[in-house]
């Protein structure tokens, strides 16, 4: 899996973008694609691990984790 950190993440919207650790590209998310219980939302500076896969528009991110282990060390 991929490794980033969330750039933007417009919580009425639904969508945002993370910054990938390898590429320092910003690659379009989705709410639907965050794998957590619960209320399905990002926090700008958080830490997460993901796939990249082609959306409508180019790549964007799916099966969207945070790293819980990592949060706070930006």
């Amino acid at each position: 899996m991929r490794t980033g950190t969330v750039k933007q993440f417009d919580k009425n919207s639904a969508f945002g973008f993370i910054d990938d650790d390898l590429t320092h590209s910003s690659y379009f998310v989705f709410y639907k694609s965050i794998k957590e219980q619960g209320y399905k939302s990002l926090e700008v500076g958080q830490r997460v691990y993901y796939q990249l896969a082609q959306g409508k528009n180019g790549l964007q991110c799916i099966n969207v984790y945070i790293d819980h282990d990592k949060q706070g060390e930006n």
